[in-house]
């Protein structure tokens, strides 16, 4: 029996010899750092004429004063200008910004919208100013014309039927003009 005895015990110890083989040949060293970044998110502060972005509101009686009119007020023949200020001052992207005049129905029907003092560019309902500005940066004042033409001509009788309607019905007025700041994308 002492052989059998041998050949389990034998048997064992190569048992516990494998399983220590084993165990060493999958044993692995595991560690689990943990690293911290910090971030700065760019600041958003657009502003156009102290308001948060949105509507600026443009009255354009104040923008016209003719000896030939009582003060505040506009007729065929005047034209003027909006003053608008688009800011990017507290802001630390750069912006792309447009200026669109609302369609406004209470508005005379002859009074038009220019990009230009020349009024050759014509703001039609869609239209826009658009520009773009570097973060920190405030745009120099940015006009939109407007111009609501004398007629003079006879053959332009329907024509001053509008504008006599608009000078009996249309009293009191200010132009909406929306303003959308937008970031540019870094690069």
């Amino acid at each position: 029996m002492s052989k059998k005895r041998s050949a389990a015990a034998a048997f064992i110890v190569l048992g516990v010899v494998v399983l220590g083989l084993a165990a060493a040949v999958y044993a692995k060293y595991v560690s689990t750092i943990q690293a911290t970044g910090e971030i700065s998110v760019a600041k958003w502060a657009f502003t156009s004429d102290n308001t948060d972005g949105g509507t600026v509101e443009c009255v354009l009686s104040k923008t016209y004063n003719a000896a030939t009119l009582v003060a505040d007020k506009i007729a065929p023949g005047t034209s003027g200008k909006c003053p608008i200020v688009v800011s990017n001052e507290n802001t630390e992207v750069g912006i792309r910004y447009t200026i669109t005049p609302s369609t406004d129905s209470a508005k005379p029907v002859h009074l038009k919208f220019y990009t230009d003092e020349e009024h050759t560019t014509e703001l039609t309902s869609g239209d826009s100013i658009t520009d773009t500005l570097r973060p920190q940066e405030t745009s120099p004042e940015v006009y939109v014309y407007w111009y609501w033409p004398y007629e003079d001509d006879p053959s332009t009788a329907a024509y001053d039927e509008v504008d006599t309607n608009d000078g009996e019905t249309k009293t009191d007025m200010t132009i909406t003009f929306d303003i959308t700041g937008t970031q540019v994308k870094p690069e």
